[in-house]
């Protein structure tokens, strides 16, 4: 089954829109193929069910049939791809040292992200989400190593939150871009360990200012932990010396998430104009381009 989705990825750039569309969906959702009939692959893929057969072809099979066979094969023999979880890490751990500090990669990143789900009351995430959207503004801070995780959420969350505020995009100290903050604003901030002297000192002043503060952070005895109004924890563990982001950001995306699916008419109008403005400037690839 690797080897076909392998083959699958060098002849990408060579097929037409729809075999793309169809080749994709096979290598993101492999198991699709295995348990699913053609008619369901392709209407998941946005395709025909004759482009399946065209796909299949256009790989050496005569038939999709013959094509689903080494994706059935490998569910049957348990493969890699779909082994348990237990499975997986032994097997990784047995080849080599690249596969022992990728299974012990692999560990931690899903350690984390199960164990932040598992602590989060699906009150405090509304709560987040209701702080969020109901703010006059939103100053969104991350400093050092978060920086960039600030710079995510920013990315992702204006698209459903118009009044998103940078911290620290303009150069200057976080206190210039909060000189304006207020009661009726948040301050969302990121911070896990090492912590920034900076994020402290943002969180205190804007807790002066009378504004309520949104932390995602690692501990409830870091500094924005402590301050916070409403705040979301998340591990960082790591086999490595930089901690792991991956349950802060599964904890950011489910978040955005949220406001969206609470939202009201207007942030639908929002994202709809903002998609219809980039269709426009053609900033985006429709499906199947390449």
């Amino acid at each position: 089954m690797q080897d076909l989705i392998d083959t699958l990825s060098e002849n990408y750039p060579q097929l037409s829109p729809q075999l793309r569309l169809a080749a994709k969906h096979v290598m993101d959702q492999p198991e699709d193929v295995a348990l699913k009939s053609m008619r369901s692959v392709a209407a998941d893929a946005g395709v025909a069910p004759s482009t399946m057969v065209r796909l299949a072809q256009a790989s050496g099979f005569k038939s999709y049939e013959a094509f689903r066979e080494p994706f059935q094969d490998s569910v049957r023999s348990g493969g890699t791809s779909f082994a348990s979880r237990t499975e997986w890490l032994v097997q990784l751990a047995s080849e080599g040292d690249t596969g022992k500090l990728t299974g012990s990669m692999a560990e931690a990143v899903i350690s984390n992200v199960e164990n932040a789900f598992r602590g989060v009351e699906t009150e405090t995430l509304e709560d987040a989400a209701m702080m969020l959207r109901g703010a006059q503004r939103v100053y969104v801070s991350g400093f050092g190593g978060m920086s960039a995780i600030a710079n995510y959420f920013y990315f992702v969350a204006h698209m459903v939150l118009p009044h998103l505020v940078p911290v620290g995009a303009s150069g200057g100290t976080s206190i210039d871009d909060l000189a304006h903050i207020g009661e009726n604003d948040v301050l969302a901030t990121f911070s896990v360990e090492p912590y920034s002297r900076e994020t402290s000192r943002a969180v205190a002043f804007a807790k002066r200012r009378g504004a309520k503060i949104f932390a995602i952070t690692d501990s409830r005895a870091s500094p924005a932990g402590a301050a916070a109004d409403v705040c979301l924890f998340a591990s960082t563990t790591s086999p490595q010396f930089f901690p792991s982001q991956a349950a802060v950001i599964a904890l950011i995306e489910t978040l955005v998430a949220l406001i969206v699916a609470h939202g009201d008419e207007k942030i639908v109008q929002w994202m709809d104009e903002l998609e219809r403005v980039r269709a426009e400037e053609g900033l985006i690839l429709k499906r199947g381009e390449g």
